[in-house]
Order: C-alpha cells, then structure tokens, then sequence
C-alpha cells in the first residue's frame, strides 16, 4: 500500500460538483458587524437591590472581621452588563472597601482561596481601580500581583478582551 486513500477522490471533477450552490452560506455576517454590536445590558430593578443587598452583607462580614468570606461575596455575580453606572459604582466601591480591609500578611492567601472566575472578576475590579484611583495604585499592584500569580497571564489576557466591565 503506498498510503493514498484509493476511495478519494473516486472521479475526476467531483469534488467541485456543488460549487454553484450558496446553500452553505446561511450565516448572516453583517450581524457580526462591531458597529452593529450591542452588549446584553440590565437595567432591571434587582440588580440594584442585589448590589445593594451585597453591600450590607459584605460590611456586616467586615465588621465581623471575615474579610475572606467578604471577598467571595463582593465578587459574586458582578453588575457587568447594568446600564446604571450608579450601580456598577457602588459594587466597585463595595469590592474595593473589603480589599483595603485586608492586611499585606493576608492577601496572598486571600487570593489563593478564589476560583479562577473571582480571580477574573477581582482582575476587572483592580484594572477599573488603577483607572479611577490612580493614586491608589501602589495598594491595587500588591492585589495585582498576586492574581497574577494565581490567575496567570490567561486572567489578564481575558479582562482585557471582554466588552463587559465592572
């Protein structure tokens, strides 16, 4: 056997028999168009009692010193696609008060305890922080650092091309 596959082609033209037909083309690729694109947005009224809610739960946990537990709360199910910037806003400002709750000593285990979508999600937090609190930073490059180390270059690389923000 000389290794070529005696069954193909088994006649002269017949791979480009159906060549006249469009049937394949079904796939409408102007609805792929990036001026077109439109993200899923919320605007409903539970995501604003949720955030609110999350708040309250997360500052009882604080003051309780449970800054880990307050963590996973505060990265749960973020408001990414809510029209209300007031909303997105207070959730930032939410996650952001538990991670200054934290001591230096703490945070890398912190951040070894979350799962691979709470690191992502911690990642939107951090880069919407460097942005809005630049002053801040040197205290978000700590954070940084370690979800880095845990979430490698894969969890920055996936902030950065996601559409929906924090």
């Amino acid at each position: 056997s000389s290794g070529i596959n005696a069954e193909w082609p088994l006649r002269p033209g017949e791979m480009s028999k159906n060549t006249n037909s469009s049937a394949f083309r079904t796939v409408d690729v102007d609805a792929y168009d990036e001026d077109q694109y439109e993200d899923d947005a919320r605007e409903d009224a539970s995501g604003v009692q949720e955030v609110q809610d999350r708040a309250a739960q997360v500052k009882q946990l604080l003051n309780q010193t449970k800054c880990k537990d307050a963590l996973k709360l505060a990265l749960q199910n973020p408001p990414l696609g809510h029209k209300d910037t007031s909303v997105k806003q207070q959730n930032y400002e939410t996650v952001i008060s538990v991670l200054k709750a934290f001591r230096t000593p703490d945070i890398d285990q912190a951040v070894e305890d979350l799962s691979s979508t709470e690191v992502d999600v911690l990642m939107k937090y951090l880069y919407k922080g460097f942005t809005c609190n630049p002053d801040k930073s040197a205290s978000f490059l700590l954070w940084h650092e370690k979800a880095v180390k845990k979430g490698g270059m894969g969890s920055i690389i996936r902030v950065m091309v996601d559409r929906k923000g924090v």
